[in-house]
């Protein structure tokens, strides 16, 4: 039960600050299993907060909207506990617009802390996470054209990739999906509402936090400019497509310096423990249900697949690798939990030939057991399907 991850992937690998290829696996699989388990719902009539938009680098005036508020969104993601949060004193209420790429995005706010969820995840090695940092966005059509629902055949068609990003860190090595991230999305009355949630970063106050909210699955290293020399993160004016950058108002008292290095120091080591599924066997944590899993994979080949497992077609989608060689994707299964995947097409990769990619699943083990499979074809293109054992 983990969650979604990213072009970590695209850049050459550099030992002193970005994860080995093995990691970006590791860190996929993770983020798929964290999407999986949030909730994707509709959000029913209620009463929204009326907040004041301020729309940055315009003189245009732009009426007032009314959004939900980031405590409403929690009760409508039915977690109690997080709309406390949202609604007591160390919430950071935003209320910050901006244009971009033809998407007006709302920051509503932010909150961080210990068990603030009603929903804690564990890790691999089976330990709670419970420090986290959850932040709420608004993204709507700037036109007035309605974002589709969630349940729309047109949801997720213009991905869009929201995450915190810290100033002085790479954010092609530190965002949502190599922090511990996860997010949850419902739309109404036309407003996509995303609650993004990763490791508590609060620590990292005194260097700078960000929001950014950029087009595609993943992290785009072309929507930005990171500048190694300063750490500041800032938009590329040049590029065609969603690239708002919020600042995040932390109080900068949460900083702490020696808890950041800790915390980086044990990121990296994680980094560096070798992939073994969704579940640490490694360590001893395994049970029954987790050593069925890993039975099944270990006798899944590409010649026996579709004997022992059966694609679920609603994933099935033709993608094209981006320079370096990687694909990424996503899609939404018929219960409405939504996934992605990542992977490269080396020179090795042979056309017509099924590839096996990583796998995810949560508590129900087998049932819940998704595969990712992929295949090279003639023209360059990749075509890429979940599979599910077969009953």
């Amino acid at each position: 039960m983990k969650e979604d991850m990213d072009s970590l992937l695209k850049k050459s690998l550099i030992p002193t600050d970005m994860p080995p290829e093995r990691l970006n696996c590791q860190v996929l699989l993770r983020a798929k299993e964290r999407e999986m388990m949030k909730h994707q719902k509709r959000i029913p009539a209620a009463v929204a907060a009326a907040v004041c938009v301020v729309l940055l680098g315009s003189m245009t005036a732009v009426a007032a909207r009314r959004y939900f508020s980031p405590a409403e969104i929690a009760t409508e993601f039915e977690n109690e506990t997080l709309a406390k949060a949202f609604s007591g004193e160390g919430a950071v209420l935003v209320n910050e617009t901006q244009e971009s790429g033809g998407y007006r995005i709302t920051l509503l706010g932010s909150v961080a802390g210990k068990n603030l969820s009603d929903y804690m995840i564990t890790d691999d090695k089976g330990m709670v996470e419970e420090d986290k940092i959850y932040t709420v966005v608004a993204i709507e059509r700037a036109d007035g054209t309605p974002m589709p629902d969630t349940s729309s055949d047109d949801y997720d068609k213009e991905p869009l990739y929201v995450s915190h990003y810290i100033r002085g860190l790479d954010p092609n090595v530190y965002s949502l999906q190599s922090m511990g991230g996860g997010y949850s999305t419902a739309v109404r009355d036309g407003v996509m509402y995303r609650m993004v949630e990763m490791d508590n970063i609060e620590m990292f106050a005194d260097k700078g936090i960000y929001v950014g909210v950029s087009s595609g699955t993943f992290y785009d290293s072309a929507a930005y400019r990171f500048d190694e020399g300063s750490g500041e993160i800032s938009p590329n004016t040049g590029y065609q497509g969603v690239n708002a950058l919020f600042t995040l108002p932390v109080d900068k008292s949460k900083a702490d310096s020696a808890a950041a290095e800790a915390y980086l120091k044990e990121l990296r080591a994680e980094w560096e423990t070798p992939a073994q599924g969704s579940y640490d066997f490694q360590m001893g944590k395994a049970d029954a249900s987790d050593l069925a899993v890993e039975a099944f994979m270990e006798k899944l080949t590409a010649e026996n697949l579709d004997e022992y497992a059966a694609p679920v077609e609603a994933t099935r989608m033709v993608l094209t690798p981006d320079k370096e060689g990687m694909v990424s994707g996503s899609y939404e299964l018929e219960n409405g939990a939504a996934g992605s995947s990542a992977f490269w097409v080396t020179p090795e990769t042979k056309a017509g030939e099924y590839q096996i990619g990583g796998y995810s699943y949560s508590e129900n083990a087998l049932e819940d057991l998704l595969i990712d499979v992929y295949v090279l074809n003639e023209d360059g293109t990749v075509t890429y399907v979940v599979y599910r054992p077969k009953k």
